[in-house]
């Protein structure tokens, strides 16, 4: 019985053996699974159609890059054009028109007052106020002078750039005899009939001017252009000049 009993259980391991080999081989596949999210293997060509399964890198791609736009307009106005400009019309008098660098503008004078930003585009300048009225008129600047929409400005202080509408030569108002010269190098004559000619260096600093004559002692004075007429501002009193030039 013992040995009857042993040989049993010999088939019967033998059997459990064979049996994990069957079942071995029939879960077996030569072709290894496909990866999560990733297109199954195909055994098609290269030109045969591809699979539409989206790869994970195209899914990321499409929803973190935001699609390119146009880059935003530059604001900012050429240097030439920044600072305070000053003009007179027969309609509204006396206009000053303030122009930073950022296109920020104020323009007033008499019931008008008028601010907002300016955006320029080749010889064109476009100023939205922020009533929300908009205006685009032509613009050209030779020296101080700025010419906008049939306008003369005069350029009244340094800004970021450009000549000084104190550039140019001016006959006194006051006293004919005396011409002052001021030149865009920073330099100055002061030429009178019978005082004979004075020149030295000038430097502006917002509304003043100093005169340094060469060899005598500097000045400073106010001063301010209007309707083509500068006016320094002395301790003797104000003068005024007319450009001649």
């Amino acid at each position: 019985m013992d040995a009857t009993l042993r040989v049993h259980q010999r088939w019967f391991i033998l059997l459990v053996l064979l049996l994990g080999v069957v079942i071995a081989a029939c879960g077996d596949d030569s072709t290894p699974a496909p990866a999560p999210h990733s297109p199954a293997p195909s055994s098609t060509s290269d030109n045969a159609e591809s699979s539409d399964v989206i790869p994970p890198t195209m899914t990321t791609t499409n929803r973190t890059t935001p699609s390119a736009g146009p880059p935003p307009p530059d604001t900012r106005l050429p240097a030439a054009l920044v600072g305070s400009w000053n003009a007179s019309t027969s309609q509204s008098g006396a206009l000053e028109l303030m122009l930073a660098a950022d296109g920020s503008f104020h323009q007033y004078g008499g019931s008008l007052d008028w601010r907002g930003k300016a955006t320029v585009r080749g010889a064109r300048i476009t100023f939205t106020g922020t009533d929300g009225k908009s205006s685009t008129y032509d613009w050209s600047i030779s020296g101080g002078t700025l010419t906008l929409a049939g306008i003369t400005y005069l350029k009244g202080d340094a800004g970021a750039g450009g000549n000084l509408a104190l550039v140019g030569t001016w006959m006194g108002m006051d006293d004919i005899f005396e011409t002052l010269v001021f030149n865009n190098d920073g330099t100055f004559e002061r030429q009178h009939d019978a005082q004979g000619t004075v020149s030295g260096t000038f430097q502006v600093q917002n509304n003043s001017v100093t005169l340094r004559p060469n060899g005598g002692a500097a000045t400073t004075a106010t001063w301010s252009v209007r309707n083509g007429i500068l006016t320094l501002g002395t301790n003797s009193g104000p003068k005024q000049y007319a450009r001649s030039d």
